[in-house]
């Protein structure tokens, strides 16, 4: 993503991760002779198994692949309930080409957070480290994104400057409400818990939370001890 390098093909990677989950799973691999081996099935031998297999993913494809072949999907789209129900469809998509329920794949939403008694100031510091991964959501799509938010999105983009490091990358101004909205949980710990009851609610069963770099302590003892307690 930010290292210039070509991306790995889609089928490509999901070939890979078919070898890995059944070689995680103990049903192994089969595997071609050579001059020094013969042909055979080939088990891991080391470690617990099985062992689930999760990937990161955003987009559709991705999704659908997640479907097909993994045990769970950490979720790169946010917290928004309407973006989080889109993902467990294209998932449910992948799962019924595979013959898989959907309910055997785990969902785990993932993003930023930060707490604060003044909500509107843990939303203004959230929201330069989350313009990193609300850029790369949109690079290819902006499938997932209401019709009357799109301006503001584009623009955003188009501000982003990925050689920059990371909390650096966008001027603030350009980050609107919706963004921060969707990609973190960030608020007063009753705002924040509120939101984890509502994905809790949706199904949701584990999150996938990173605090901002500069506040990472304060904010992970404040997740612990004001948020965790209210979503009990």
């Amino acid at each position: 993503y930010s290292l210039g390098r070509t991306a790995t093909r889609l089928a490509d990677f999901e070939k890979g991760l078919r070898i890995i989950r059944d070689l995680l799973h103990d049903r192994g691999i089969r595997v071609a002779g050579g001059e020094e081996r013969d042909a055979g099935t080939v088990f891991l031998k080391a470690g617990r198994r099985p062992v689930p297999v999760y990937i990161s993913a955003e987009g559709p494809r991705t999704l659908r692949v997640a479907g097909r072949t993994c045990d769970g999907v950490i979720l790169g789209t946010g917290f928004d309930l309407r973006v989080l129900q889109w993902a467990k469809d294209r998932i449910s998509e992948g799962a019924a080409e595979a013959d898989r329920g959907a309910a055997e794949i785990d969902v785990m939403p993932a993003g930023m957070i930060c707490v604060d008694d003044d909500g509107e100031q843990a939303r203004r510091r959230v929201r330069s480290r989350m313009a990193n991964r609300a850029h790369h959501n949109f690079r290819f799509t902006y499938e997932t994104v209401p019709e009357e938010e799109r301006a503001g999105v584009k623009r955003f983009m188009e501000n982003f400057d990925i050689s920059k490091p990371i909390e650096e990358r966008v001027d603030p101004k350009y980050v609107t409400d919706y963004l921060v909205e969707r990609f973190t949980i960030a608020g007063t710990p009753e705002e924040c818990a509120a939101r984890v009851k509502r994905l809790e609610a949706s199904g949701v069963k584990r999150l996938l939370l990173t605090p901002p770099n500069a506040i990472s302590t304060e904010t992970m003892r404040a997740w612990g001890e004001r948020v965790m307690p209210l979503c009990r």
